[in-house]
């Protein structure tokens, strides 16, 4: 698989087409104010994670979602149905697919990788494992393991990006409720790679929508929930 473009990078490729889009107006907004917010999260991982004397994977981790959760996150109206976030974060990777020429998502969640199978391996990235005492036998986990080969050979992206998705998920309720111990030794082996997966997963959901130009295609970028306003409220 070939090197993922550095968010410095990324940054520069990005810089012109929003100044382009900036041109009289105040704020970015659409595509290039979620874009905006998502480098800021982003940036703020890498600085955290590659700290030399305070590196912290829980923090990166979480702010990778958070970054994420920028470029896919819909607003709601009061009282109206709201789907799950998994099949929106869900959805949201496969509109991107359906307009990434090289097919750079694809190869990242088909690829046969360490990283990949091991948290798709990995007992404590299954709810099932937590439901109720001795559940890690019920069987589920193992059911998905050994569809990955199937699932990969027919390009079942909606099943790789789902179970991808939910154990990521799973993750981040666990770290932002509190259901977890921050630097704990006991979940390493679930937070240190599911922080090195949402890197890649980003960076290289940025390259298909900064480099590949998807930034373009109509992918319910507006409305923007909580856009600035001229008055200063809001966040740019």
């Amino acid at each position: 698989m070939d090197p993922i473009s550095s968010l410095e990078s990324l940054r520069a490729a990005w810089q012109p087409l929003n100044d382009q889009h900036r041109e009289g107006r105040r704020y970015s907004d659409g595509v290039h104010l979620r874009i905006y917010r998502c480098l800021s999260w982003a940036d703020r991982a890498d600085s955290v994670a590659n700290s030399a004397e305070d590196g912290d994977v829980d923090l990166s981790f979480v702010l990778r979602t958070i970054g994420f959760n920028a470029l896919w996150g819909q607003e709601y109206r009061p009282g109206s149905d709201r789907p799950s976030q998994l099949h929106e974060w869900m959805n949201f990777l496969l509109d991107v697919s359906s307009h990434d020429p090289h097919g750079r998502l694809r190869r990242w969640i088909t690829a046969d990788s360490a990283l990949l199978e091991g948290i798709y391996a990995n007992p404590f990235f299954h709810r099932e494992f937590w439901s109720e005492p001795g559940s890690e036998d019920l069987g589920g986990q193992e059911r998905v393991t050994g569809r990955l080969t199937e699932w990969r050979t027919r390009d079942r992206l909606d099943r790789l990006y789902g179970e991808f998705v939910r154990r990521m998920l799973l993750l981040r309720g666990q770290l932002i409720h509190g259901n977890a111990t921050h630097g704990g030794n006991v979940n390493r082996t679930t937070v240190e790679p599911a922080a090195t997966a949402m890197d890649q997963l980003l960076r290289t959901t940025l390259e298909v929508l900064i480099l590949d130009g998807a930034h373009a295609a109509d992918l319910r970028w507006t409305p923007v929930p909580y856009p600035p306003t001229p008055e200063g409220g809001g966040t740019p």
